[in-house]
């Protein structure tokens, strides 16, 4: 019944941390406050600390401290084919996660948000542009024929680019994770 109630909460978080009504699944509007950039990283790491609960029996415990004396990320064949991908597009942050679940952190190390976005930048699916002073990865002419796309939100901060894997980018993302895993070594 707990573990029931922690794999709900868990769903409802996921969804609407991507903007998503988690009761009707429908796309929140841009302007709602759901969609605000603070509470969809307040989600993100909420759906995050569930995972973790959820992964250790509905208890909670200290998260092991990343071990770099651990072998390289690297899934069987077998296992990349669990691996969820949604209609719904995703930022990577949540779609490395879901990757990560297949993961025992006691036995190899996890895969980086930034060793994707990385060989994604090396392939040229994205590039790297300067926004305010910050360096942004936005999806190439290239990135989007595969299914990445960028979308304008706003917060209270203002308005921001959220960059989005479709499914087709999902896919094509854990067919490369080979080489994606060659950049990282």
């Amino acid at each position: 019944m707990e573990m029931e109630r922690l794999l709900s909460a868990k769903d409802c978080m996921d969804r609407l941390s991507n903007g998503v009504d988690p009761i009707s699944e429908e796309v929140l509007p841009k302007d709602t406050i759901l969609n605000n950039v603070d509470l969809s990283r307040n989600f993100f790491f909420v759906s995050d600390v569930l995972r973790q609960v959820i992964e250790n029996g509905g208890n909670i415990a200290r998260r092991p401290q990343r071990n770099s004396l651990l072998p390289p990320f690297n899934l069987s064949a077998e296992i990349r084919k669990k691996i969820e991908v949604t209609s719904t597009p995703a930022m990577i942050r949540q779609f490395t996660e879901r990757i990560n679940s297949h993961v025992d952190e006691k036995t190899m190390q996890k895969l980086k948000v930034t060793t994707v976005t990385s060989w994604l930048v090396n392939t040229g699916l994205l590039c790297e542009e300067v926004v305010d002073d910050k360096k942004r990865k936005m999806p190439t002419e290239e990135g989007e024929k595969i299914g990445i796309y960028s979308e304008a939100r706003g917060s209270y901060y203002g308005n921001y680019k959220a960059v989005l894997y479709k499914d087709t980018a999902q896919k094509h993302i854990i067919n490369s994770l080979d080489k994606i895993v060659t950049l990282s070594h």
